[in-house]
C-alpha cells in the first residue's frame, strides 16, 4: 500500500497523466487538492484535503498515522515540479513537516521523476526536506545539477508521461497547429503574457485555418483562448480528458507551439515537432535535449 502526494485533483492534464502511470495498486491512496475525482482510482482511496493550510496539514498527519496502522509503507511524491523556492513559506514548511513525520513513522519516502525548481543555499527548509527522502529520481539534467550542489543522492529518469500507452495512427494526415499556455503563470505576469502572445504571433500564421488552443488545466488556461481569438479568428478550443481524446489531437497535429511542458512531452512521444515558451527550466531543457527552438520569458 502506498500514499501519493502531488498536484492531484485540480484538472491539470499533465499531473493527471503522471498519476495514471504511477497508480498501480488499487489498495493505494491519493491526496487530492480539489474535488475532481479519477475514474481509474477507487473513490474511497481518494482523500480530499482542505484548502486551509493548517487544516490540510492536520489532515495529512491524521492520514499518515491512520494508513500506517493499516499497512501503508511508502509516501510517494509523484512527478511535477514539487520542490521550488517559488512555493510559499507555508507550503515549504508543510512539505518539511509531512516528510519528517513520515520518516518518524518509518515510511519509505520517495520522489519519482520530479522536477526541481529554483533552489539555493538560503532555502534551508527545501534542502532539509529533500535530504530526508529515501529515494529521489529527477526528470532532467538541470534538476540533477541542482541536487548535486547539495550532495543529494538521486537518479535521473525520463518524465513519467513517456511511459503512457498511446495509439499512434501512422496513417493520419496531420493538419492542425496546437497552442498551449500556462494560464496561472501568464495571468500573474502581464509582461510574460505580452511576450507569450508576441511569440505565438511570430510563429503561427494568422490566416492558418487549423489552429487549436489546447487546455491543459481547466478553469485556468481558457482566458488565453479569448485573447488569442483577437489575432487568430479561426482558432478553436479543445480540452482533452481521456487517452482517446489525446490520441485524436496529437495524431492530427503538425506542430505544437506553447509553454505547457507536458504538451511538448506529448509532442515528442507522437513525433510531432514543437516550439517552446520557457518560464522555467523544464521547457528549456526538453527543447535543448530534443533540439527544438524555444524562447525564454525571463
Amino acid at each position: 500500500m502506498k500514499l501519493y502526494v502531488g498536484y492531484y485533483g485540480r484538472n491539470n492534464l499533465g499531473d493527471d497523466l503522471m498519476l495514471k502511470v504511477l497508480y498501480d495498486d488499487k489498495n493505494s491512496y491519493v491526496f487530492l487538492l480539489d474535488v475532481n475525482f479519477y475514474s481509474f482510482i477507487p473513490k474511497n482511496k481518494q482523500l480530499i484535503l482542505s484548502k486551509n493550510p493548517l487544516n490540510r496539514f492536520l489532515e495529512k498527519c491524521f492520514y499518515l498515522v491512520k494508513l500506517k496502522l493499516n499497512g501503508c509503507k511508502e509516501l510517494i511524491f509523484g512527478g511535477g515540479t514539487q520542490f521550488s523556492s517559488y512555493s510559499t513559506f507555508i507550503t515549504q514548511l508543510e512539505v518539511f513537516l509531512v516528510v519528517l513525520i513520515a520518516r518518524i513513522l518509518n515510511y519509505k519516502v520517495s520522489a519519482i521523476s520530479v522536477g526541481i525548481g529554483k533552489i539555493n543555499k538560503h532555502n534551508k527548509l527545501l534542502v532539509l526536506s529533500i535530504k530526508m527522502f529515501n529515494y529521489i529520481s529527477v526528470r532532467d539534467l538541470t534538476s540533477s545539477t541542482k541536487l548535486r550542489k547539495f550532495n543529494i543522492n538521486h537518479e535521473i529518469s525520463s518524465d513519467l508521461v513517456y511511459k503512457l500507452k498511446i495509439n499512434k495512427n501512422t496513417k493520419a494526415i496531420p493538419q492542425n497547429i496546437l497552442i498551449t499556455a500556462t494560464g496561472p503563470v501568464l495571468r500573474k505576469n502581464l509582461f510574460y503574457q505580452m511576450k507569450f502572445i508576441e511569440f505565438i504571433k511570430r510563429n503561427v500564421k494568422a490566416d492558418f485555418n487549423n489552429i487549436i488552443f489546447c487546455v491543459f488545466q481547466e478553469n485556468e488556461d481558457e482566458y488565453l483562448f479569448e485573447i488569442l481569438k483577437n489575432y487568430f479568428p479561426s482558432i478553436k478550443i479543445k480540452t482533452p480528458k481521456t487517452s482517446n481524446e489525446i490520441d485524436e489531437i496529437y495524431n492530427n497535429c503538425l506542430e505544437v507551439v506553447g509553454m505547457r511542458y507536458h504538451s511538448l512531452v506529448l509532442a515528442d512521444i507522437y513525433n510531432v515537432k514543437f516550439k517552446g515558451v520557457s518560464y522555467d527550466d523544464k521547457v528549456k531543457d526538453i527543447c535543448l535535449r530534443k533540439k527544438m527552438p524555444f524562447e525564454s520569458l525571463n
